[in-house]
């Protein structure tokens, strides 16, 4: 179980429930709860001397912990879900849920309830019978800086090596290796650096996904005379994401064929290094839609339009909304809601990658290392270094929209290996094996409804039927395969809100 504190303000004193300290993560070379600006490292910590509550959280609040406050009550946990006490409000936030389900994840501090709150980044929390009080020390978003191409690429190589410089293993360890960027640069920087990983591992996903990225993790690692291993994908992908749902807190709709993986890494290191921030700050995996659909200030409702559309589910959403969330999740309050963060990124060197970085990265992302991964392992994410981060949020708009800055900086540093592609360009598999999994998945999620969750079939607004009714007409395969995980995550909601247990 995650940890948990509760204090009450009583006539008496304060009552205090759960865990009176807790240090999760990791930092290099500073206290979590000690004055002053955030140490380097993803954290998140608490500690009640019997009089204050103290948390801090990491200079980019990517290590979830949710607060709930409530008339003289404090409850604060890295699992949200933690916060649903009985007989205390589990109210939907509807602005949320709104953006939520178009785009698959939570903006800010949004969670799926109105009383949980995220922790926002570099956030001090005090707690004393008087009151809360959060003073946030969160760096200002930097605007361009005056680089050059060249000057930007090689700030990036140096300052990279750096960052892995302040974060080489002091024991043996298992590195996770994609057939993407970030892992390989990490990868390549620790050979260089003299400290090799004993062994590279890549996770198999879910259809449709080809399987590139251990084929081309394999052919890298047998390049640098290291061995691979490849760790089969979860079984059942419906079975994944009902088990990866409530323990990621119910924040995103993707992580569930990390689940293999993580548990290798568990049972094998206590160590690893994670590519955490290095798609959306160096080379962003949205770049063709942010091409599309540039950042224009003076039309952001047009923007967040767009976006919304474009989003995981948000082509298709509208067929699993009844006339109650129809209005509540409305395509509206998305809009608005999505419009106040995106403005907030206005002055951003690319206001666009800010924006996915600190939303998607911050609040998605990130879920998978720090829930489902191992509280006692230490994770290291060099793109997340202080120093790495100040350089690459000021790189110039006009040096990323292309999509190669990364490629550049790996080139440069790595020649040997330019020729090495990425699995990215290796085209997903559709045909039968694809529809195969995709009846799978909803098989057993009616056969779970009938055997075990008989209220998700009288779902107060139809989710199961009207999963089914998308599966008729033209576009239905695409359409069905992203509703399905929607399907799953709104039903698991309805159960969380209405007490029951996810």
């Amino acid at each position: 179980m995650k940890p948990r504190i509760r204090l009450v303000a009583t006539s008496d004193g304060v009552r205090v429930e759960g865990d009176k300290e807790a240090r999760l993560g990791h930092t290099i070379g500073g206290d979590p709860l000690a004055e002053g600006p955030p140490p380097e490292g993803i954290f998140a910590a608490w500690e009640w001397d019997g009089e204050r509550l103290l948390a801090r959280t990491d200079r980019y609040g990517m290590h979830p912990l949710y607060h709930r406050t409530h008339a003289g009550s404090l409850t604060l946990s890295p699992d949200p879900l933690a916060l649903l006490l009985p007989g205390e409000s589990a109210e939907l936030d509807h602005d949320a849920l709104a953006v939520f389900i178009r785009l698959g994840f939570f903006l800010g501090e949004d969670t799926a309830f109105t009383a949980i709150r995220a922790l926002p980044p570099a956030t001090t929390l005090t707690w004393t019978r008087e009151g809360l009080h959060l003073d946030s020390a969160a760096p200002p978003v930097p605007g361009p800086a005056d680089l050059t191409r060249a000057e930007a690429v090689d700030g990036f190589v140096e300052l990279f090596r750096a960052a892995v410089a302040r974060r080489l293993p002091n024991e043996p360890y298992v590195l996770p290796l994609s057939g993407g960027r970030d892992s390989r640069h990490i990868l390549l920087e620790l050979c260089r650096q003299g400290a090799p990983p004993r062994l590279c591992v890549s996770g198999a996903k879910f259809p449709p996904d080809p399987g590139a990225d251990a084929r081309v993790a394999a052919h890298l690692a047998g390049r640098l005379g290291l061995p691979h291993r490849t760790v089969p994908r979860p079984r059942s992908q419906f079975h994944a994401e009902r088990a990866a749902n409530p323990a990621q807190g119910m924040g995103t709709l993707v992580g569930a064929w990390n689940l293999s993986l993580l548990a290798f890494l568990r049972r094998h290191s206590g160590l690893w290094y994670d590519g955490l921030g290095g798609g959306e700050l160096t080379q962003n995996p949205s770049i063709e839609l942010i091409r599309k659909n540039p950042y224009e200030v003076t039309d952001l409702p047009g923007l967040a339009d767009r976006l919304l559309a474009a989003g995981r589910t948000g082509a298709h959403v509208e067929h699993l909304l009844g006339p109650r969330t129809r209005t509540l999740w409305s395509r509206e309050r998305a809009r608005a809601r999505l419009v106040r963060e995106l403005a907030r990124h206005a002055d951003a060197a690319f206001p666009l990658g800010s924006f996915f970085f600190w939303n998607r990265t911050r609040r998605s992302i990130a879920l998978a290392p720090f829930t489902l991964g191992d509280d006692h392992a230490v994770i290291h994410t060099p793109y997340l270094d202080h120093a790495l981060v100040d350089h690459l949020s000021s790189v110039p708009h006009r040096f990323l929209i292309d999509g190669t800055f990364h490629d550049q900086a790996l080139h440069k540093a790595f020649p040997e290996h330019s020729g090495l592609g990425f699995a990215s360009a290796v085209p997903q598999r559709h045909g039968p094996v694809l529809v195969g999994h995709r009846l799978a998945y909803l098989t057993r999620l009616l056969a779970h409804t009938l055997h075990a969750e008989r209220d998700w079939w009288r779902s107060h607004d139809r989710v199961l039927q009207r999963l089914l009714a998308a599966g008729r007409g033209p576009g239905a395969p695409q359409r069905v395969s992203r509703l399905q995980p929607l399907a799953l995550y709104l039903l698991q909601l309805e159960s969380l809100a209405a007490g029951r247990t996810a």
